[in-house]
């Protein structure tokens, strides 16, 4: 009985964290569905309220498009060695706050459902979750 228990146990913690496993390259997952932006930090700064109402839809031909409203922005989306990198256009003032994502990011982790960046140089955090 007690080998019975004993392996249901084991089956249940192997199945627990496979199920959150971080992914290594996000890339198959994050082009299944939309995406909207759930933490975005830059030094400190909760700015994650500049996102509100946006979707994010990661294509597979490296396309990635950020819609508002009836409003989209095209930008591109790559992963490499441990990075997301994603280019919504310049970082200036004409282009908040699309152009704060551009960045090649560090991945902190990843799911089916969530993608947690960080970009070293200027102590930002991005966080996609999927709606």
């Amino acid at each position: 009985m007690k080998l019975k228990i004993t392996a249901a146990l084991i089956s249940f913690v192997v199945l627990a964290t496979s199920c959150s496993k971080s992914l290594d390259n996000p890339t198959n997952v994050v082009v299944d569905g939309t995406w909207k932006v759930t933490l975005f930090t830059d030094n400190g700064n909760d700015e994650t309220s500049d996102f509100t109402g946006y979707t994010f839809t990661f294509n597979n031909n490296g396309i990635i498009t950020a819609t508002k409203n009836a409003a989209s922005q095209n930008g591109t989306w790559s992963t490499s060695s441990g990075k997301f990198n994603i280019d919504l256009g310049p970082k200036d003032n004409t282009n908040k706050p699309l152009g704060e994502l551009t960045d090649d990011w560090k991945i902190i982790s990843s799911s089916n459902t969530e993608i947690k960046l960080k970009d070293d140089s200027n102590n930002e955090f991005l966080t996609f979750t999927k709606n």
